[in-house]
This record gives C-alpha cells, structure tokens and sequence, in this order.
C-alpha cells in the first residue's frame, strides 16, 4: 500500500524552529536588559531583535500554512475513500487550541519590537517594552509547547490515516 498522506519533514523542522525561538527569544530579552543596564549598545539589540522577530513570524507563518495544509489533505482523503469523520474531526480539535495562540502570540512579539524603537529614544518608558517583552517570551513558550505537541498529534493522526486507507489506496 502506497501512503497517502506522506510524513513531511516539515513537521521535524517546524519542531526545530519553535526550540530555537524559543532560545532566540530569551537571548534577545536578556540582551535588553542588559541594554537597558548600559552594558551593551542599543544598535546591536536591536539588530538582533528584528533577526530574532522576523524567524519568530517566519516560524509562525509556516505552522499555520502546515496546518491549513495538511488539515486540507486530510478531510479530502478521508472524504475520498469513507473513513471515519472522526478522523478529520481531530484536526479541528488541536487546532483550535493552537490557532488563538498562533495569531496572537506574534502581534504581542511585534508590539515589543515596535514598542522597542519608543522605548530606544525615551518616547515610551522603558519597562513598557520590557514587560511587553517578557509577556511576549511567556506566550511563546506556551505556543512552542502547543504547537510541538500538536506537530506530534498530527503525525500519529496521519499514520493512523493512512493504516485505515485500503490497500488498494492510491493506485
């Protein structure tokens, strides 16, 4: 029996990117302090925090494609060949746990960012960018930890799609 619905590295990758955001966001809150405290030039925190905000938005972009992708293909196939409705119910199950967090997690980590250039010439107070940034770093881990597990979920749901095909499938 041929596959289906192929396991796509990007799955491993999005993985991947979510643990290195998460790295990439603590370091950038701990250079702002450090910042903030004079010990290190505003320009290259700021350099790193537009890197750091553009992989963040990237990573966040390619879930939601992943997801919207990969959701698509299973309702059809399990449309194509009677499988349960269940099956393609689980889908909407994750992710409607990781979508919220999806959309609003990058426009509070953008907020920060833009936040970042008032607080850099004294027009915003300086812990107003701070605490925007911390809270930005919380709600990440929680989505890095929601969309790792849903990455997960997704993988065993697609396995178990594809062992429930016929062996005919795909022929």
């Amino acid at each position: 029996m041929r596959a289906m619905l192929h396991r796509v590295p990007v799955a491993r990758i999005l993985g991947f990117l979510f643990l290195a955001t998460v790295a990439l966001l603590a370091w950038i809150t701990y250079e702002g302090f450090r910042t903030s405290a004079g010990s290190l030039g505003a320009g290259s925190h700021i350099r790193f925090a537009l890197f750091g905000t553009v992989v963040v938005l990237f990573t966040y972009a390619m879930t939601l494609f992943y997801f919207v992708g990969t959701g698509s293909r299973i309702k059809k196939v399990v449309r194509e060949y009677g499988l349960s409705g269940d099956l393609a119910g689980r889908t909407r199950h994750f992710k409607s746990q990781l979508f919220p967090w999806l959309t609003f997690t990058p426009l509070v980590i953008m907020a920060a960012f833009i936040i970042g250039g008032g607080a850099h010439t004294r027009v915003i107070p300086g812990w107003a960018h701070g605490s925007l940034a911390l809270v930005g770093l919380g709600m990440h881990l929680v989505t890095s930890f929601l969309a790792i597990r849903s990455i997960g979920e997704n993988i065993v749901l697609i396995d178990a799609i594809d062992a429930a095909l016929p062996e005919t499938a795909g022929e």
